[in-house]
């Protein structure tokens, strides 16, 4: 038995002995021989190996292990195999490993958390050895009562009559293989992306049909590109199936041999290359710009000297501007590249989503830009160097009207050392230069009050100042009930008031609590102790939507923020933070991060998919990024939570307020997908945080007839969440890939 050394590679930060917390969705380690030196020796390789491990999820986190082995090619996505948990924790299962092994890797889990992982040892099976432990393990998977001697005497009779020795003796040993990773982006790109790639006679019969044939003039500065890396790069634009495309390159005044030969013969042999090369090193914004002189089509493009994109790529862009001429911007989904080619870490985008842009740069790679309105705005800024393409389409879309998604992997970001590909870390002045670009942005759009990056390094918090300070009024309905917090058992009406009056900082407030007629003299103590005043709903069916309707009616302020009464205020400032976010135009409903007790996730916006509303990465970590930092950074979303969502009192009215037909569930949803008819968004508030008691607890159940109204007056209408890739899983929504859905 050979005990291995764990080490970590990346996206992990010890805890404690054995203690570890994943900080993205693709943590690493490496298992190599104590004493370092050659990761294993030869006579491991080939054969079965039992592999075992102590590994353990920590709270809601749910371990998911792959295991990779590299043969001397690489550790590769599709060869990755999902390790067995045992019910009592831990990794014991049989591995069959290549006739070479130069590494090994383990993968705890596909998203952040906290885990327990602190020894895993192989022990290379021999023969009998290995028979013996897939025959154990091959029987542990029938039902109990199959495994009688008399039972299982006939199943092997069976078997032995309808096949021969050599197919069982086969059977045998392929049923106790570990299956591959199915939930891997090499199995999306296997059976999503690739059946449906475009043919080149049907992008030749397109072509042939489209009305609009505009030229892209694609921008692309070189500074001493690795010739192989260049090489893919140029040859992918000039395997485009659509041929009106311009390539304006410069050369940054390279010092590498290649690439001023390299450049001049493609200039020289295509009529579609336009080249200037800078008498000295200028850095990526004066290159972009000479790059970008040399354009004269009508939309413009970015892509890296080290990148590539597929054929199908413009071809899908011109088809989206045939369907809608109207289109200002246009952006694609995105993948990282390895070195050797290996695709990665796809990046499935929302929908235009205004403020996930200004926490991210979300749109990125693939995108066109209209050339008039480049013209309009000026070139790349040297001021933000590094984050220019950031500031660029904090820019542009400050003028573009019409924005669309296209749902298609349309770029391949190259993962080389020392690239923000790799780590956004890895080049820290970028991370100044997007806050320069995210300040005047906010000057431009209605002042800056402040911009800070979050605790991961790509997204930022953006706040404006407020332009107004109006009476917010806090509706609250409640049923006047105890329950047991931190150990103990609190008043829930009392201690939300005192939260509320001695956390927040913001002054022009009115609570108003909606109760059920029975408040205790004491609960009523609590409401003249804070300041509060309370309705009385006297209906005797429950209905939780009239509640907050008749608290509205109740209140003054212009703005209502509806708050469960097991809510705890956290950030001091949230209601600044919040009403920042809804005086942008555009935008009709807010909601924090709320919090389980134990600090776990349990709202950061809300999903519907086929018609059923969700909390994504509900009971992860309180400081889980979420998928391309979904958790971390302000996001839009269909909808948000009404255990405390913040509107205008005008836009409630003028659509009726809460549906009282849904009297317990989903009426907050459907007040957000009624905002968004009349084109307002709904965002969540990252920045802001509180916990949210009772929902840990209590069971989550919807009533039959909730549900058919629901799906009667959504299914068609929303028949795809915007914001959320259908390839995801998608109850709960984690925003991890669902095998399932391919």
């Amino acid at each position: 038995m050979i005990a291995c050394r764990i080490e970590p590679k990346g996206q992990l930060e010890p805890e404690g002995e054995g203690l570890w917390r994943s900080t993205g969705s693709d943590p690493q380690f490496r298992l190599t021989r104590p004493g370092g030196g050659r990761l294993f020796p030869f006579r491991l390789a080939g054969g079965w190996v039992r592999i075992r491990a102590d590994l353990t999820g920590l709270g809601a986190t749910k371990p998911v292990p792959l295991l990779y082995v590299d043969d001397g090619s690489g550790f590769r996505e599709e060869e990755a195999v999902r390790l067995e948990l045992r019910e009592e924790g831990g990794i014991d299962d049989l591995v069959h490993l290549p006739r070479r092994v130069r590494g090994l890797r383990l993968d705890p889990l596909a998203a952040s958390g906290r885990f327990r992982l602190s020894q895993a040892t192989l022990q290379p099976l021999p023969g009998p050895a290995a028979a013996l432990a897939v025959a154990r393990r091959l029987l542990g998977r029938l039902p109990k009562d199959e495994r009688r001697l008399a039972p299982l005497l006939g199943r092997l009779a069976r078997l032995a009559s309808s096949r021969s020795p050599a197919t069982l003796w086969r059977s045998f040993w392929e049923s106790a293989r570990p299956r591959p990773a199915v939930a891997s982006y090499a199995a999306w790109i296997e059976r999503v992306e690739r059946p449906a790639l475009p043919s080149p006679e049907a992008m030749r019969a397109a072509l042939a049909g489209f009305r609009l044939r505009p030229r892209i003039s694609i921008v692309m500065p070189v500074y001493n590109t690795p010739k192989p890396y260049l090489e893919a790069a140029l040859a992918s634009i000039r395997a485009q199936a659509y041929p009106d495309w311009e390539l304006c390159l410069c050369d940054d005044a390279s010092t590498a041999p290649h690439i001023a030969p390299m450049l001049e013969a493609l200039a020289a042999e295509e009529p579609r290359v336009r080249l200037v090369r800078r008498p000295r090193n200028g850095g990526i914004v004066a290159a972009s710009n000479d790059a970008l002189k040399l354009a004269t089509g009508d939309w413009l493009t970015l892509i890296d000297h080290d990148d590539t994109i597929p054929p199908h790529a413009f071809h899908a862009f011109v088809a989206a501007l045939n369907q809608d001429p109207e289109i200002d911007f246009l952006y694609s989904d995105e993948d990282k590249i390895t070195i050797h080619g290996e695709r990665y870490e796809p990046f499935f985008k929302p929908d235009w989503s205004p403020e996930t842009l200004e926490a991210c740069m979300y749109t990125a790679h693939l995108a066109l830009y209209r050339m008039d309105i480049v013209a309009r705005i000026g070139a790349f800024r040297p001021e933000c160097e590094g984050a220019q393409d950031y500031d660029f389409v904090l820019r542009y879309t400050e003028h573009a009207r019409r924005v669309r998604h296209i749902p298609q992997v349309l770029y391949h970001w190259r993962a080389i050392p020392g690239s923000t590909a790799q780590a956004m870390d890895n080049k820290g002045y970028v991370v100044a230069a997007a806050i320069r670009a995210l300040e005047d942005r906010a000057r431009r759009t209605g002042g800056l009050g402040s911009v800070r990056p979050t605790a991961f390094a790509g997204s930022f918090h953006l706040r404006r100042p407020l332009t107004a300070r109006p009476l917010v009024s806090i509706v609250i309905p409640t049923a006047g009930r105890d329950s047991e917090v931190g150990g103990r058992t609190v008043d829930l009406l009392a201690a939300c008031l005192a939260s509320i009056r001695e956390t927040s900082t913001y002054e022009p407030i009115e609570i108003v609590a909606v109760d059920n007629g029975d408040l205790r003299p004491s609960t009523r103590a609590a409401l003249e102790r804070h300041g509060a005043r309370s309705v009385t709903w006297d209906q005797p069916v429950f209905n939780v939507a009239a509640k907050m309707n008749l608290g509205a009616r109740a209140s003054t302020g212009a703005v209502l923020v509806f708050l469960n009464d097991d809510i705890e205020v956290i950030s001091p400032d949230w209601i600044e933070a919040m009403l920042a976010l809804l005086q942008i135009p555009g935008v009709g409903a807010v909601g924090p991060k709320l919090l389980f007790e134990t600090g776990e996730l349990q709202h950061v916006g809300v999903t519907v998919i086929d018609a059923t509303p969700d909390h994504p990465r509900r009971s992860y970590p309180r400081e889980d990024p979420g998928h391309f930092f979904s958790t971390a950074g302000n996001r839009n979303y269909l909808a948000v939570t009404g255990a405390c969502v913040m509107v205008r009192r005008e836009d409630f009215e003028a659509i009726g307020g809460f549906d009282e037909d849904f009297a317990v569930n989903y009426n907050d949803v459907d007040l957000c997908l009624r905002l968004r008819e009349r084109g307002l968004r709904s965002v969540y508030c990252a920045e802001v945080e509180l916990y949210h008691y009772e929902s840990r607890n209590r069971a989550r159940t919807v009533a039959a007839d909730e549900q058919a109204r629901f799906r009667a007056r959504w299914a068609e209408r929303i028949p795809q969440d915007p914001y959320y890739s259908e390839w995801f899983e998608a109850l709960p929504p984690t925003f991890e890939l669902d095998p399932a859905r391919f």
